[in-house]
Formats: structure tokens, C-alpha cells, sequence
């Protein structure tokens, strides 16, 4: 019977990605696109190992592994995390600590990422169960993970600021004269930006780029 891998992300592209390299390397797949999905799917067909991203909704990759440690089920079965967007050290710290096995930074090498899933499930009877005591593991628990969520909530509003800067950039500009150079670059007006191209042109092109 083949080897299961419960394989978890919301985005289509990396699901089929993954599941599509797992299918050639002999594996058999089971896909869900978020956490609550993923556990219900391995509670009624468990799965030899799971692989999931963090950020994902309804559930996401922090309370899955906490609902995946603590189910008698499950407990037991390897839980690999695979990630892009959790990415400080803190994140992993975190992940580890609530039981997962690997901490794996999105993209890895095809052959080293089978080669890492293949170590895993040799070692499957040695799962790790989540670090944390009885006492205060709740509180314990929401601390670091509300601490996570607010650090990435600030990262984005930071982002959105940043674009909502650039989106308020002034469009207008003057053509200049067909006449050579400028001191603003060749081709540009005097606002720095090309002509007929506006500021996404511009913005695309670099602030040192030539037209054209």
C-alpha cells in the first residue's frame, strides 16, 4: 500500500505543485485547502504524514498542528510545516514547540524535499508531542501565537501603506521637447517618469532605467 500525505494549502498552484511531485516520487495524495478541511479528511482516513502551510484560513497551519498533537489519533503521525510567509526565527521556534517535526521554508529543491519527507517517515514512530507542560500551556499558547499574528498584521498594514503611498503619487507630467537629454534621464520629464507611460511605467521600469 503506498505511503499517504496529507498535503494542506489554500493556494492552488503550490497544492497541485506539491502533489504533483509526491505523485511521482510514488506517494499518495490527499489534498485539503485549509486546516479544518485537512483535519476532518485525516480523521476519517489517516494520513502517514502531513504537510501543511501556515497561513491558510478557516484554520490555520498553527491551530491545526495544535488540534493535530492533541488528537489520540493523530498524534502520532508526523506533521511538517512548509511555508513562505512565516519566516523569523520566532515563527519556527513556535511551530516546533506545538509538535511539528520540520520547519521547511517554501521553495526547497524537489529531490531535497522528498529526501527530507522519506527521513521523516522512517522515523514516524518517534513523533514529537508539543513542548509545552500542563501548567499554563493554554495561556502559554495564545501568548506566542496572538504575538505571531500580530507581528505578520503589522508587516501587512505596513505593506498596504507602502502601496497606498505609491498608488498616491501624482500622475501628471509635462513632455519634453524632442531635444536630447534631460537631467532627469534620457527620454524622462521632469517628474522623473516616461513619457506615455505614467507611474506604473516607471515604477516598473526602476527609478535608473532608460525609456524606451
Amino acid at each position: 500500500m503506498a505511503t499517504r500525505i496529507l498535503n494542506v494549502d489554500d493556494n492552488f498552484d503550490n497544492r497541485y505543485l506539491l502533489e504533483s511531485l509526491l505523485k511521482a516520487s510514488g506517494f499518495e495524495v490527499i489534498s485539503a485547502e485549509n486546516g479544518r478541511d485537512a483535519l476532518e479528511k485525516a480523521q476519517a482516513q489517516p494520513p502517514d504524514l502531513i504537510v501543511s502551510d501556515i497561513l491558510i484560513p478557516v484554520m490555520d497551519g498553527y491551530a491545526l498542528c495544535r488540534a493535530w498533537k492533541s488528537d489520540e489519533k493523530l498524534k502520532h503521525i508526523p506533521f511538517v510545516f512548509y511555508t513562505a510567509t512565516y519566516t523569523e526565527p520566532k515563527d519556527k521556534k513556535f511551530a516546533l514547540s506545538l509538535g511539528a517535526e520540520r520547519f521547511l521554508l517554501k521553495p526547497q529543491e524537489p529531490d531535497l524535499l522528498i529526501k527530507i519527507f522519506k527521513e521523516i517517515l522512517e522515523d514516524k514512530n518517534t513523533a514529537k508531542q508539543p513542548l509545552s507542560g500542563p501548567l499554563g500551556k493554554e495561556m502559554e499558547y495564545f501568548r506566542q501565537y496572538n504575538e505571531i499574528l500580530f507581528r505578520k498584521l503589522e508587516k501587512k498594514i505596513l505593506d498596504l501603506e507602502t502601496a497606498n503611498r505609491e498608488l498616491r503619487r501624482p500622475r501628471h507630467y509635462r513632455p519634453e521637447k524632442q531635444h536630447g537629454s534631460t537631467e532627469e534621464g534620457p527620454g524622462r520629464n521632469r517628474s522623473g517618469h516616461c513619457p506615455g507611460g505614467g507611474i506604473e511605467r516607471s515604477l516598473h521600469r526602476g527609478p535608473s532605467a532608460p525609456c524606451g
